[in-house]
Formats: structure tokens, C-alpha cells, sequence
């Protein structure tokens, strides 16, 4: 079940006194944010806040759920939503206390070291299968995969290719950062769809 839209809004009028509240529409749910930064999902018309040991002191009993499934745990703040000083101070509260983004940690290499004429379908997560699509998107190399990223070189693909799953969005990332693709499907799904939705536009093959 999707977000509703009054349920979004509801939240945000809940935080105005807040400063610096906004949502993102994503895929039929919402991420939240505090002055740019996400702190909680809306999904299924629940709140989840991203947890963090502050936030967690507040509460008596903490509640947790999972805003779709393989996500992280997450601190479920409905029974708060009617008590906006409440609900206000615990955001608050999550948004000083997430750390800061930390930098994309360099791709790790096994037997071969990659460089940037290597070809797609020697990267990890990425089969022969995998490494057609991208050379059918006119990608064929580490060098040109990192020049698009993972979200703009899945956007190509998807446009010539509708039947792409989200999995070969996976792949990609975890093929740049040396991840497992089922890592990055559990702890980056959010930010990678977000980064998808983003995209005014599909990309064609010369973009």
C-alpha cells in the first residue's frame, strides 16, 4: 500500500515549527528530510525514523519496524504523530545526531586489479548477461561506467531496455564500490531510488 498524499502532508504539518522539514515522492512513498538531509521514510502511511541512540533515549519503549522489506530497522514513531511537540523534538533530535555522510569508500579488487579499460563484465556482480545490457547502452568499460554512475547508467539501460530490474541497479553500485549487490540492496536501496527518481528524464545512449 502506497503513502497517501494527506498523510505526507499531515506529517509536515505536525513539524512546521520544526524549520527545514520536507518530503521527496518516491515511488509511490516518501522520504523525509531535515534541512536536505533524510531522517525517516513514510511508508504504508507509517512514520519511521532513522534510529540513533539520542533519538532512542526519548522513548519509554521504543518501537521498530521495517519501512519495506530487507530495510534496516527503524524507530516507529506513529503513536506520536498527534503530539507534534513530542514528534518535533524527536526529529530534531534524529537529525543531529546521524552522522555526517561518509565518502564512497574506493572499489575493492581481488585477483586482478581493475582499471579503467576494464571491461564491464569483469566487475563484480556483473555477468555476461549484465555486461550485454550495458554494451547495448553503449557502455562497455569500468572507465565509462564510472564517468555515468551507477543510477544515470541503470536510467540508460531501463530506456531501451524496460524490462531492466532493480536488481541490475544493485549490481551496478555494488560493482563500483565493491559491494555485494545484496548489501547495497538492503542498506543503499533508498538513496539509489531517490537518486532514481530524480532524473527528469530517461537517458539516451549519447547522455
Amino acid at each position: 500500500m502506497a503513502t497517501d498524499a494527506d498523510f505526507a502532508a499531515h506529517v509536515l504539518e505536525q513539524l512546521a515549527e520544526l524549520g527545514g522539514m520536507s518530503t521527496r515522492r518516491m515511488f509511490g512513498e516518501y522520504a523525509l528530510y531535515r534541512y536536505g538531509q533524510v531522517v525517516g521514510l513514510l511508508c504504508d502511511n507509517q512514520m519511521f525514523l532513522k534510529p540513533t541512540e539520542a533519538a532512542q533515549a526519548l522513548l519509554t519503549e521504543p518501537a521498530y519496524g521495517h519501512p519495506f522489506p530487507g530495510a534496516r530497522p527503524h524507530l516507529l514513531v506513529n503513536e506520536l504523530l498527534d503530539d507534534r511537540e513530542s514528534l518535533a523534538k524527536l526529529v530534531r533530535v534524529t537529525s543531529e545526531n546521524l552522522p555526517a555522510s561518509a565518502p564512497r569508500k574506493p572499489r575493492k579488487t581481488h585477483a586482478t586489479k581493475a582499471d579503467g579499460t576494464t571491461p564491464v563484465g569483469r566487475l563484480p556482480n556483473l555477468g555476461p548477461k549484465s555486461a550485454r545490457m550495458l554494451a547495448d547502452a553503449g557502455i562497455r568499460t569500468l572507465a565509462e561506467l564510472q564517468a555515468l554512475g551507477a543510477v544515470r547508467a541503470y536510467a540508460r539501460i531501463k530506456a531501451t531496455q524496460p524490462g531492466a530490474s532493480l536488481n541490475l541497479l544493485w549490481a551496478l553500485e555494488g560493482a563500483l564500490t565493491g559491494s555485494p549487490w545484496q548489501t547495497v540492496a538492503r542498506e543503499h536501496r533508498a538513496s539509489l531510488l531517490l537518486a532514481l527518481d530524480s532524473l527528469s528524464a530517461p537517458l539516451a545512449p549519447n547522455q
